[in-house]
């Protein structure tokens, strides 16, 4: 994914939730695009990105460990979205 324009935010621990670092990241960007890689069950911190991001249009992908991701899944399956 070398040849996509991303920021990537990373946690170190789930919370607590970085609300500032999320917002200023979407509102710096061109879009709100935002996908959501998950240790544990995809879309678990769904509902704090999206109460993060009430007021700013975005779309959000959930992604999480319990799909056995790996790699060339997230890869593709990133791209896909962002088309």
């Amino acid at each position: 994914m070398a040849d996509l324009d991303l920021t990537v935010l990373y946690g170190v621990t789930i919370a607590p939730f970085d609300e500032i670092g999320l917002r200023t990241a979407v509102l710096a960007a061109d879009h709100a695009d935002v996908v959501l890689i998950e240790p544990g069950l995809p879309g678990t911190s769904a509902r704090q990105v999206a109460e993060t991001l009430v007021h700013v249009p975005h779309r959000l992908l959930t992604l999480g460990g319990a799909d056995g991701l790996d790699e060339q899944v997230v890869a593709r399956v990133v791209r896909e979205f962002l088309r």
